[in-house]
């Protein structure tokens, strides 16, 4: 019976053999991957169906060929049965939040329809190049057409409510914080020019423009990505002209759109909002939900905090204590979104 065990599952035949020799057993493929986690894999000649179908749902993959590998973080068949599993088991243990699920007291899942692996790819491009807190992903793939991003959880309160407690010391402490990592992250100046895209090079997402689902771009320059924003108005579309009430106001966003965008674009946030950013002992240690990232003109992590926090003006108050401040850009911004508003 030993023997015949040892044939079918050969447990001390290198990983690269079993395909040659007897399909293992999931006790044993378990049992492989807790010595050697960070390679397992068979030489099983049959293509997996989930690993064909872990394709990033905006496309990228289909856009630029060999992103894969840029999107995909750990796609083992283990990790993703692992994961599957504990959704439907241990994640009944935790609270959930959202598309946030916990599945252990050390690990949560990111998971939907609209989730896109790219936002994977941010935060570890963002880790590998700054400073910056950002959740660890620990595997991303996508399954039946859902994305799953599995992460580190970060234990803390949100800004948001450590500011609400926080002394004036603390509180500037917060701020200047924060002014340190985003002054870090505008320091990233996108070697594509002004080409506005993901970090990958796809296309971006943002469920706040109301034309850019399930996503946009990406755009050749900023100019592009002006017409792209306004729907290719021009002045000469506009019906009465000099009569229109705002006449003055679309005269002068077009103008400034359509003015020579020569400066790089710099990697943008885009949805630094206090509730995605964490505290700890009024530490800052992680800044998340990275989906909206990417490539942008200067100007858009002003305007687009400024114009998400209508409703809560004491944050939009503290905006110029940690961000440079784009008035003349912000003017264009609130025009544009007058008249094609954002979802």
């Amino acid at each position: 019976m030993a023997r015949v065990w040892k044939k079918r599952c050969p447990e001390n035949a290198p990983l690269a053999d079993w395909g040659k020799a007897a399909k293992p057993c999931p006790i044993c493929l378990w049992w492989k991957w807790r010595r050697n986690p960070t390679n397992l894999q068979t030489n099983n000649s049959k293509p997996d169906p989930l690993k064909q179908a872990a394709q990033p749902i905006d496309g990228s993959v289909t856009r630029h060929q060999g992103a894969e590998g840029q999107t995909n973080v750990n796609n083992t068949r283990l990790r993703r049965w692992l994961t599957l599993l504990a959704l439907k088991t241990t994640a009944h243990f935790f609270p959930a939040a959202g598309r946030l699920i916990p599945i252990s007291k050390n690990l949560v899942v990111k998971r939907g329809r609209s989730v896109s692996l790219t936002e994977s790819s941010t935060m570890r491009f963002v880790a590998t190049n700054t400073s910056i807190p950002v959740p660890r992903v620990c595997c991303a793939f996508v399954h039946r057409h859902v994305a799953y991003i599995v992460m580190k959880r970060v234990q803390g309160v949100t800004l948001a409510e450590a500011l609400a407690k926080a002394s004036p010391a603390e509180k500037d402490s917060l701020l200047e914080q924060l002014r340190f990592y985003i002054t870090e992250l505008r320091s990233i100046t996108s070697p594509h020019g002004t080409r506005v895209q993901s970090c990958i090079g796809g296309p971006l997402r943002d469920s706040r423009i109301s034309a850019a689902e399930p996503s946009f771009g990406p755009f050749a320059t900023i100019n592009d990505f002006h017409i792209w924003l306004r729907r290719k108005l021009r002045l000469e579309d506009i019906k009465g002209g000099e009569r229109h009430e705002d006449w003055p106001g679309l005269k002068n966003m077009i103008a400034r759109q359509d003015k020579a965008w020569l400066q790089p674009c710099i990697f943008t946030h885009a949805d630094l909002n206090p509730f995605n950013i964490l505290v700890l002992g009024m530490r800052i240690v992680s800044i998340i939900d990275w989906e909206f990232s990417g490539w942008y003109p200067y100007y858009w992590e002003y305007t687009s905090t400024w114009l998400g926090s209508e409703l809560d003006r004491h944050w939009r108050m503290l905006i110029p204590e940690w961000l440079e401040t784009h008035e003349e850009d912000l003017d264009m911004e609130i025009v544009r979104q007058r008249y094609w508003a954002d979802g």
